[in-house]
């Protein structure tokens, strides 16, 4: 598909585009788009109505993007994307991925996605936590410690092997992990005996919000309630900090996920899907072509 008008590398600092019926995968205030852009890791290029971004954040790789309508974005998105792609190559990551947030009806925008590489990879639901005045540290049982988590690879093994357990085919990976380690605004280890069986990191407060970007508890010391104690410290941390409010994202898939988050006193906000996409075209290539003929199986029946 052609576009109304030619793809662009965005130049640094560029006006937004003005019109104020726009489409965006997460919704975001005019002042963080174009903080977002504007970011020296960023890579952005720009069509007449739209703008699309290849931004870090929360340890990984996001697509962004920004239409003034519907069907400029069925129109510009693959172009849009062709022009990003290049830089892929040194980006020095597993996948790229983006949220879909109020997007209700997908029928139409799945194709274009597919067609781009990227597939639904599991849903989150925000849960926030508004009033941190008042938090106060958790209550720790006999026998637990909970410790700030340092750059020893001991630590990071232990929190990089838990949070692959916790989430499973969820997990957002050892280099996203180790990325948000090194630029946590705090990550906590809960110590049981003589083992670290638990973590929590936060993402440093950004205005009066603060994120705790990651939180799982080892498969071994389920069933204490040690996953609301570390999200409850986590609340308490960010509050420390200056945040007045704290949001973390559940996985519905993932269970308890949601149940701890309101246990430990958040309450479910928006929800979204995310998709991701490999940085291994032969796998794509791999993908594309066997529902191609699974797609002849269908039309022409079983064939040999």
């Amino acid at each position: 598909m052609t576009t109304d008008g030619p793809v662009v590398q965005r130049p640094a600092g560029a006006r937004r585009i003005e019109q104020r019926d726009f489409v965006r995968n997460i919704p975001t205030r005019d002042r963080d788009w174009e903080a977002l852009l504007d970011a020296d890791a960023t890579e952005a290029v720009e069509t007449d109505g739209g703008e699309m971004a290849l931004v870090r954040l929360d340890g990984q790789l996001q697509l962004r993007f920004s239409f003034t309508d519907r069907e400029l974005m069925k129109a510009a998105f693959n172009p849009m994307w062709s022009a990003l792609h290049p830089h892929l190559a040194s980006s020095g990551v597993d996948y790229v991925r983006f949220d879909l947030v109020s997007f209700p009806v997908r029928e139409w925008i799945d194709p274009m996605l597919d067609e781009a590489g990227f597939s639904p990879f599991g849903e989150w639901l925000e849960c926030e936590r508004r009033d941190l005045t008042d938090v106060a540290p958790p209550e720790l049982p006999a026998g637990v410690r909970l410790r700030r988590a340092t750059a020893a690879e001991a630590d990071i093994e232990r929190i990089v092997a838990i949070e692959a357990e916790a989430y499973g085919a969820l997990a957002d990976g050892e280099r996203a992990t180790r990325a948000r380690l090194a630029a946590a605004g705090w990550a906590g280890v809960l110590e049981a005996g003589d083992a670290i069986v638990g973590y929590a990191i936060n993402e440093p407060p950004v205005g009066n919000s603060g994120l705790v970007q990651s939180l799982g508890v080892a498969e071994s010391a389920r069933g204490h309630a040690y996953g609301r104690l570390l999200l409850e410290a986590a609340a308490y941390q960010l509050a420390a900090a200056g945040a007045r409010r704290a949001l973390v994202r559940a996985r519905p898939d993932i269970r308890h996920s949601a149940e701890t988050a309101v246990a430990a006193g958040f309450r479910p906000g928006r929800s979204a899907v995310e998709f991701r996409r490999t940085l291994d075209e032969a796998a794509i290539e791999e993908r594309l072509r066997n529902r191609q003929v699974q797609g002849m199986k269908v039309r022409f029946g079983e064939w040999r």
